[in-house]
């Protein structure tokens, strides 16, 4: 993984329980943009705002997250790459 703020997540699969690892590594990360794109994308989303409020709830963690079911993910980088931050970053691709 890289230090990029800005994630584009495309799920292949579809959300499962095992995935959260990940998602909590993500937010260890200080994230502040999590796109999804594909199988259950929206899931993903819920997910992820569950675990802002839930564990990570600390009100120190700015994070926009977004869900496109029906976008391409060309679409969706463009989308997170033209989002700004207060700092520049860079959008790092994770396909699950």
């Amino acid at each position: 993984m890289s230090d990029a703020k800005k994630i584009v997540l495309v799920s292949k699969s579809g959300y499962d329980k095992s995935h959260d690892v990940l998602l909590e590594a993500l937010l260890a990360r200080r994230i502040e943009l999590f796109c999804v794109v594909g199988e259950q994308c929206a899931l993903w989303e819920e997910v992820m705002d569950e675990l802002v409020v839930g564990p990570y709830g600390d009100g120190k963690l700015d994070l926009v997250t977004t869900s496109h079911p029906d976008e391409s993910v060309a679409e969706v980088v463009e989308f997170a790459e033209s989002f700004t931050l207060e700092a520049p970053s860079t959008v790092e691709i994770i396909e699950v």
